[in-house]
């Protein structure tokens, strides 16, 4: 398999137009290197799709399981070999103009051997880079990447191995640079959040006593389209009655009515930017207990701003929030209280590698550009009238002298059908 070079088509109006200038592209690969360099490794297969796009601007429907779309980086060349199907030939070649060279997996071949998809693009993949002289050192896949599966994965490192490398694991590599974000990576999830607080705006706006969640749901993903966000990397939430017992369901087609309690958690998203935000609503005016615990519970934002800073570790908000929680004695109520880090992400996933309870793949300090959401989710284990509990969302910017809320929207419980 040859790579071939591919035409810079990033400054042709007619195609996809590129999220950010190409030299943005290039500072976040230098990057990358240097801290490849810093870990000792020389080749860095990156297949995770989120970081794909944040490396070339590289977008796509279909991430396939069983033929790996990804890029070979090396430490010390400027130059980068992109791998996709040929089915998406055409894609790669005028998506943008961040990819210089390509190779193409001609998938159906060598039918009778089993697992022939997989094996012969790993060889192919392989053979590849081996062309380029990239395996005489250290060379690292990402394990922790949704694409392709973890049987290509497997095939692919341990074509590194025969090829003569030494293998590690890459998983994070590139998740600790996107972690802190540029001014101009900002100022996309500014975008995105005006397209979420839209949203919200909208359903307060339109919402009408007797519709489903699902047509909720449609109102949201209405207002933000009309302000170019695209489909978020996490699907829309929209839970009322018994459903928010659940915490995690699509919207259904329960009917809300008068003296309903929902919640909407949506994300909005701009060229896979995404900013996170979640509300309460109640249909006409709520029982007053609703009101008191969504105006008693969103003031631990405001403790989370006034004491989090840079340096602090990023447990420090799920510690001040809860302890604010439990100071005012509905800490018991918590379902979640914490957060990830949050930016640029593909769907399914859509948050990154990093947990406000220190608890996942990675922990990490704040420092200016890091974001994050922080997510306030209460449960009414009594069954109130309306509703089984309340969420808070919003997403938090580290900035030089400390939080800023993304959001521009009112914490407090909205009144919808009055």
């Amino acid at each position: 398999m040859t790579a071939i070079t591919i035409e810079d088509t990033s400054g042709n109006p007619r195609d996809w137009p590129l999220a950010f200038p190409p030299a943005e592209y290039a500072e976040r690969r230098q990057k990358v290197r240097k801290e490849m360099a810093h870990v000792g490794i020389d080749t860095l297969f990156v297949s995770s799709p989120a970081n794909l796009t944040y490396l070339t601007g590289y977008d796509s429907r279909w991430y396939r399981r069983s033929t790996p779309t990804g890029l070979a980086i090396h430490v010390n060349s400027d130059d980068l070999l992109f791998f996709d199907d040929v089915s998406h030939r055409g894609l790669v070649s005028f998506h943008n103009g961040q990819i210089s060279r390509a190779a193409f997996f001609a998938r159906f071949r060598d039918l009778s051997e089993e697992g022939w998809i997989y094996k012969t693009t790993a060889r192919d993949l392989v053979d590849t880079i081996k062309q380029e002289g990239w395996l005489k050192g250290v060379a690292a896949v990402e394990h922790w990447a949704l694409a392709p599966g973890g049987v290509s994965l497997r095939f692919i490192e341990e074509g590194f191995k025969d090829a003569g490398a030494r293998t590690v694991d890459g998983s994070w590599l590139v998740d600790r640079v996107k972690l802190v974000k540029s001014p101009a990576e900002i100022e996309m999830m500014d975008r995105a959040a005006v397209v979420a607080d839209a949203a919200i705006e909208a359903v307060v706006r339109d919402f009408q006593p007797g519709m489903m969640e699902i047509e909720v749901q449609g109102i949201a993903h209405y207002a933000m389209s009309k302000l170019g966000g695209e489909e978020p990397a996490i699907r829309t939430s929209t839970t009322s009655g018994p459903n928010l017992r659940a915490h995690h369901p699509l919207p259904s087609r329960r009917k809300l009515l008068k003296g309903d309690v929902f919640v909407m958690d949506l994300c909005g998203s701009v060229y896979r930017y995404h900013a996170n935000i979640a509300r309460t609503f109640a249909v006409g005016e709520p029982d007053k207990r609703w009101t008191e615990l969504v105006e008693t519970s969103r003031i631990s934002f405001d403790r989370i701003i006034e004491e989090v800073k840079p340096g602090d570790p990023m447990e420090k908000v799920v510690e001040v929030g809860m302890a604010y929680l439990d100071s005012v004695g509905i800490a018991h109520r918590g379902w979640f209280l914490g957060g990830y880090d949050v930016g640029i992400a593909v769907p399914p996933d859509w948050v990154g590698h990093t947990y406000l309870n220190g608890r996942c793949f990675e922990r990490a300090d704040f420092v200016p550009g890091t974001t994050v959401n922080y997510e306030n989710v209460l449960d009414v284990e009594e069954g109130w009238p309306g509703g089984y509990g309340t969420q808070n969302v919003d997403t938090l910017l580290m900035e030089e002298d400390g939080i800023r809320i993304l959001s521009k929207l009112s914490r407090s419980i909205q009144i919808v059908g009055a």
